[in-house]
């Protein structure tokens, strides 16, 4: 997952290139790569008047299908329609994910595209690109699992870029990294109460990773302490993490890149992360204490 920063990370002078530079840097990034083989813009015409089945087995049918929030230029072209691929049975949706979009605009100086790719065993990617004046950047990669059984789509990782040399990684349904390049910034007391003074659920800050790395250090200390005072019960950190995780996962993670979507997503897990390392390293506090 990490290797696609690097490699679906465009440069900043990409649309001045020449088609035949564009291509090979777009061979670079697996998914961007596999979506040349076909054109959305006619995939557009082919699903825009009913949903198509692209697989049809025993049990259930995937099909794609269109949103009607789209816009046709003047030649026909269809843009800004979203692509939802649905699991179907017995003529029943029981389930779809939002699959793609040629483009989304964000601002007079932001659009944002999402493209996908279906393995051949039923695995389906995602990959939500915001395109600026610094270039073109991965922020928003998901992965897919068919669970026939129940007729739902599983996530089973996402990865999330907030700012620059920032990663989230999301392993379902119990792992929540923070991935960087930078080294880890210890944060003093008073920056820490002014951090978590003006927490909003609904927005997110820099300064929640110092938060939440503070608390996760401070816990591991703990546990090492109490290991250290306790031979016959040893607390494992790993496991504790996990479980805690498990707990905040269960949020309903966003349907889409969209900023205004993640931002919420990732402060919540966050602030849940957060107060279960606070209630633990209490706990642990109290044991020592006796």
């Amino acid at each position: 997952m990490n290797k696609l920063d690097k490699d679906c990370t465009y440069p900043e002078n990409y649309r001045q290139l020449s088609e035949s530079e564009q291509e090979k840097i777009d061979k670079l990034c697996p998914i961007r790569k596999f979506n040349l083989k076909f054109d959305l813009k006619k995939l557009y015409k082919f699903i825009y008047k009913e949903p198509v089945i692209i697989y049809n087995g025993q049990n259930f049918q995937l099909t794609l299908s269109m949103s009607e929030n789209y816009n046709i230029e003047s030649d026909g072209t269809i843009y800004e329609g979203d692509i939802f691929l649905s699991i179907v049975k017995d003529n029943i949706v029981k389930d779809k994910i939002y699959l793609a979009n040629n483009y989304i605009n964000l601002s007079d100086f932001a659009a944002a595209y999402q493209h996908y790719f279906i393995t051949s065993e039923g695995e389906i990617n995602t990959l939500y690109l915001i395109e600026d004046e610094e270039g073109i950047s991965p922020m928003f990669w998901k992965h897919y699992k068919i669970d026939n059984q129940k007729m739902k789509f599983v996530l089973q990782d996402m990865l999330v870029n907030v700012t620059d040399g920032v990663q989230y990684q999301i392993i379902y349904p119990n792992q929540f990294n923070i991935i960087s390049n930078k080294p880890v910034t210890k944060i003093n007391s008073q920056e820490l109460k002014s951090c978590e003074d003006e927490y909003d659920k609904e927005e997110y800050y820099s300064c929640y990773i110092d938060v939440y790395n503070h608390y996760n250090s401070r816990l591991k200390q703990k546990i090492n302490l109490l290991n250290k005072n306790n031979n016959t019960i040893k607390k494992s950190y790993l496991k504790l993490q996990q479980n805690m995780a498990s707990s905040c996962l269960e949020l309903p993670p966003p349907i889409s890149g969209n900023r205004r979507k993640t931002d919420p997503y990732l402060s919540k897990i966050m602030f849940c992360l957060i107060q279960n390392y606070k209630q633990e390293i209490t706990n642990i506090e109290k044991q020592l204490a006796h």
